[in-house]
């Protein structure tokens, strides 16, 4: 307990000393004029005094409340937000206890130029007064109900109470907003009340309203006026207030009898000119007012998903009035039980020409008939069309190919096969070239996952530092290459084999995803002939089986990405071989995906002059490289390759002809996520282009005491999550471009002043720094560090939260910059040495001779003190002093056997039996109500003429009562003031423990210890011996053998 309080001492008068040196504002960061204190366990706003910041950020702290001086320091704040301090219902984490944020009515007030106030999910009941200047208060997900009183904010923008009263945060009542609240904010734009168990459309809506939002809430009809002085209203959000129930994934209510939103016809008639954004999701609409949309001449979206529109979506007229409309979402409006033969559109849709997007997603129908597709022929803007899950078995595709504006089909989620396509040709795919399958030795699994720019974008793709390009996809690529290009995407359908006839009239597809399907083909260079400028191909999820030489040759001129990850099925085949030489063909390749393909066996190495990104990850190249050297040059004829992803590769070493036969031109080098104890740093030489290294989530735990020779443009090491303890000096010196090091989750604990790496010297290149969860040792010897990281200007992520000690115990966990480098000084060292030995030495001593000792200290104290002051005569029980009671019974009320025998036999025997009688003083009995505690204890020792302690063998977990304790101190009082001794003793069990003064006082006076026998024969005695003990003297019966030693009899 003391080294805990120690330990506080210290944090307390070192944190001062701190926070005027780097960061200001510790333990938040800060950029001059922001502030960042989100997820610093803050229980109180830190006292930050500048008027330069103008940007606070609390979130994610436990700040329950906030006075109102709390901002005095910042009067120049223009953005606060202090979200997710104290979350309501069911957002609150399990074993969290209920908390609500308190505000003080005047804290916000005084921030004058306060224009941005984020509230969300702080369990609010209460609105505190707001800034005159204040622009956007965001106070959803809070416990407000009903808003009453005026904002007092003229100049409010944004008002955000979304999620105040709903399902996952309830009320149990209707969110009610005043009229006066809303006429006092007449600058009000955007207003957001979705999810708040609203019944009807406030009224007094401010007319400068550009977007509403009244989504979620359980309004059963939009009056014909409802939005009448809304001329500006540009969105309005009505989703999901008449919910559709038969396939909701959350809480449904729909209304009464499950009817319908009601809108009249002339519901949107002022908005004519402005709205632009409209959403009916979700209200179990199954047709319109005629004339509804009417008047709508400039909506560009409408959203009428998850409705039950089916049928009009066949015969609705209502698309005569959407000209303008570009977006158009009409997915999951299946009749419920109901699937269509065909997809029928009504004529009307004919009349959208400037329709760009549209979701005819969960219509349920299984084809296209040639009038719907005519349809679509006829939207000369139609660019996105997306008809996933519709349950679609048959398909031409070169229907679509009408639609002369069309970038993108998905149809994914389907049931499309094309096995009737594909039997029509069943010679074309069963038929294989001349080549065979080349025979190869066991192999193993080798897998290479990469993240790299291509090739065009790397003339205009920032430098080697930037953060995104290490960590590159094949995700990446589609969107570069695909953006505005025509794609298809067949992905999640029934397709077991394909042939060149099923893309008849896709012969300007760009892009083609049919992932995860059925197919067990072997690419034989036919299937994609037709597919003429196809740049992107994704196969991932299939059993794609790479058997001919001619896979893909089709697309030789053209493809540059290709997905075959997740094709583990032919590589897991005992005995099976597989043929990568069609690489060869494809020179236009540049990114080929094999991830999670268990490549370990029987594979030809690798060739290929165009290809510059390789994802290798999730394969075996453990058994690849350890088995023997067949596959040590797997990756030696990629000339051009730039990034390679050999991680999650079961890896424990690497061999150094390993990094000899990789390609010269490789930029970026995966080695991440395997389990390697070894790295070849020595043969790094042979990779003079090499920018990026990663080598984290592995097993290393040193690195080497050497030089070593990184290429000139090295620019990123990743070592984190490993288990290395020191960073010698001479293995960074050559670094001398290193922009980018991460160390974080290591074991390193002592950084060297005089041996520090180059790269971490002020004035170095590097930029980026991680440090955090490495256990540092926090000590004199380590100051310099502490001053290091405070005025360095290389970045440190985490400095201020997760870079912690972790040595020695004492400061464990404790925040590094917490520590006081001046504390360290030797001026101070030795005399801080001194006291602090000096005071744990006397707090030994005081506390062993306290435990062992401590009665026999305080006796002989008390006679030593008795001896200098001089002895005085025991006064004895005078007669002539009154007293109200003959004796004050004092024992353990917790014991119930104790106070049965009082009330039960003690009472009795001395207050109504027997010659003679005593007045008894009891605490329950004759204690005054009211009177406090020691107050009644005090005046009953003082108003007795004995005090009885009735005492019970304690057992080992037993503590004494209080107020036995208090009253045996003030008897020893009374003993020392008064010279009075007045303490009998009854003791109720046979056996005690050998107590110092129960033992002393046998000695000194033993008629004043009675003890309760056994046999009740002997009670009588028992009680003429209690009795004597009441009305006699202590001091007469004193044993004159014991006093005599301390007093002369004439005292006596």
């Amino acid at each position: 307990m003391m080294e805990h309080i120690l330990i506080s001492l210290l944090v307390w008068f070192l944190v001062p000393a701190v926070m005027g040196i780097y960061p200001r504002f510790f333990p938040c960061d800060d950029d001059l004029i922001s502030v960042d204190c989100m997820g610093r366990d803050l229980t109180s706003v830190p006292h930050i005094r500048s008027t330069e910041v103008q940007s606070l950020n609390l979130n994610h702290n436990e700040i329950w409340h906030v006075g109102s001086k709390a901002f005095s320091g910042v009067p120049n704040l223009r953005n606060l937000t202090m979200m997710w301090n104290c979350a309501p219902g069911r957002y609150k984490n399990l074993g969290i206890p209920l908390c609500s944020l308190k505000i003080d009515s005047r804290a916000f007030v005084a921030l004058k130029n306060l224009q941005t106030l984020i509230l969300t999910g702080n369990s609010l009941t209460t609105i505190p007064a707001l800034p005159e200047c204040l622009q956007i208060l965001d106070l959803e997900l809070n416990n407000l109900f009903s808003l009453k009183d005026p904002l007092g904010t003229p100049s409010l923008k944004q008002l955000l109470l979304t999620k105040n009263c709903y399902y996952a945060n309830p009320c149990n009542q209707t969110f009610v907003i005043n009229q006066q609240v809303l006429k006092e904010l007449p600058k009000l734009e955007v207003l957001l009340l979705g999810f708040n168990n609203i019944s009807k459309i406030p009224v007094g809506l401010p007319q400068s309203l550009t977007h509403l939002d009244l989504r979620e809430n359980k309004i059963k009809e939009i009056p014909a006026k409802a939005f009448a002085n809304l001329t500006k209203l540009s969105t309005l959000n009505l989703a999901w207030n008449c919910q559709r129930c038969d396939h909701a994934a959350e809480p449904c209510f729909p209304c009464p009898n499950t009817k319908p939103l009601m809108l009249h016809e002339h519901t949107f008639l002022h908005q004519r000119h402005s709205l632009r954004n409209l959403s009916l999701r979700g209200n179990s609409l199954r047709t319109f007012p005629p004339r509804l949309f009417a008047s709508l001449g400039q909506l560009k979206y409408l959203d009428l998903s998850d409705n039950l529109l089916a049928y009009t979506i066949r015969n609705g007229t209502f698309y005569q009035y959407l000209r303008s409309v570009r977006n158009l979402n009409l997915m999951y409006n299946y009749e419920p039980l109901k699937s269509f033969e065909h997809l029928v559109l009504s004529p009307f849709l004919m009349n959208m020409s400037h329709l760009e997007s549209l979701s005819l997603n969960g219509y349920f129908f299984h084809s296209f008939s040639p009038k719907s597709m005519e349809i679509l022929a006829n939207l000369s803007n139609l660019k996105y069309l997306d008809l996933r899950s519709n349950f679609i078995s048959s398909c031409n595709m070169s229907a679509f190919k009408h639609i002369k504006a069309l970038k993108k089909v998905v149809l994914s989620q389907n049931q499309l096969d094309f096995i009737p396509l594909c039997k029509r040709n069943h010679e074309e795919w069963q038929s294989e070239p001349q080549v065979h399958r080349v025979n190869l030795v066991s192999r193993e699994d080798h897998q290479c996952q990469d993240d790299s720019e291509i090739e065009p974008l790397l003339k205009t793709a920032p430098g080697p530092y930037d953060r995104m390009w290490p960590n590159f996809t094949m995700q990446n690529f589609y969107k570069m290459l695909c953006s505005k290009q025509l794609s298809f995407d067949l992905s999640f359908n029934n397709v077991l084999t394909i042939n060149s006839s099923v893309f008849i009239g896709m012969e300007k597809v760009v892009c083609l995803d049919m992932s995860f399907n059925y197919m067990s083909i072997k690419p034989n260079g036919r299937q994609f002939s037709r597919l003429k400028n196809l740049v992107y191909l994704n196969l991932a999820n299939n059993r794609i089986d790479l058997y001919f030489i001619e896979a893909f040759q089709e697309l030789q001129g053209t493809l540059r990405a290709l997905d075959l990850s997740s094709n583990a099925f032919s590589f897991l085949m005992m005995g099976i071989g597989h043929n990568f030489s069609f690489l060869q063909g494809l020179t236009s390749l540049e990114s080929l995906s094999l991830d999670n393909n268990q490549i370990g066996f029987r594979v030809s190495s690798l060739l290929s002059t165009s290809l510059k990104y390789l994802y290798f990850a999730g394969n075996r190249l453990h058994i690849m490289w350890g088995s023997s050297d067949q596959y040590i040059n797997f990756f030696q004829g990629l000339t051009n390759l730039i990034h390679l992803d050999i991680s999650r590769n079961q890896l424990k070493s690497v061999l150094p002809e390993a990094l000899i036969y990789l390609p010269q031109s490789l930029r970026v080098l995966r080695l991440d996520s395997n389990q390697l104890n070894f790295f070849p740093w020595d043969n790094i030489t042979a990779l003079p282009e090499l920018r990026y290294l990663n080598l984290s989530e592995n097993y290393l735990n040193k690195l080497p005491d050497r030089v070593v020779r990184f290429g000139l443009n090295f620019s990123g090491l990743d070592l984190s999550h490993n288990q290395i303890t020191a960073l010698p000096k001479t293995f960074f010196s050559q670094m001398t471009a290193l922009l980018r090091l991460l160390l974080n989750n290591n074991k390193l604990k002592l950084l060297d002043a005089s041996g520090l790496p180059a790269p971490l010297h002020n004035g170095s290149a590097l930029r980026e720094l991680t440090l955090h969860a490495n256990p540092f040792t926090c000590s004199c010897a380590t100051s310099w560090f502490v001053e290091y990281l405070r005025t360095t200007n290389i970045t440190i992520p985490y400095l201020t939260t997760k870079v912690r000690c972790g040595f020695p115990e004492s400061l464990q966990g404790v925040n590094i910059l917490t520590i006081d480098p001046r504390s360290c000084q030797e001026i101070f060292g030795g005399v801080a040495f001194l006291c602090t030995s000096l005071l744990t030495i006397i707090l030994i001593v005081f506390t062993l001779l306290k435990q062992l000792y401590g009665w026999d200290l305080w006796y002989c104290f008390q006679v030593l003190w008795a001896g200098h002051k001089g002895y005085s005569q025991f006064r004895g029980s005078s007669a002539t002093v009154h007293y109200e009671y003959d004796a004050f019974v004092v024992f353990d009320t917790r014991n119930l056997a104790v106070r049965d025998w009082i009330y039960n036999e003690l009472v009795d025997s001395l207050e109504n039996k027997g010659k003679w009688r005593f007045k008894l003083c009891l605490e329950e009995r004759d204690w005054v109500p009211g009177v406090s505690c020691i107050e009644n204890l005090h005046n009953a020792v003082h108003n007795s003429r004995k005090t009885v302690f009735v005492l019970t063998n304690p057992g080992a977990r037993y503590q004494v009562s209080g107020v036995i304790r208090q009253t045996f101190l003030l008897v020893q009082q009374r003993l020392l003031d008064e010279k009075v001794d007045v303490a009998v003793l009854v003791l109720l069990d046979l056996v005690f423990h050998k107590f110092r003064y129960l033992q002393i006082r046998k000695r000194l006076c033993r008629k004043s210890v009675v003890s309760w026998p056994t046999n009740p024969l002997a009670q009588p005695v028992f009680w003429n011996q209690l009795r004597v003990a009441l009305a006699s003297d202590n001091v007469r019966y004193y044993d004159k053998n014991v006093t005599g030693r301390f007093l002369s009899d004439d005292i006596l």
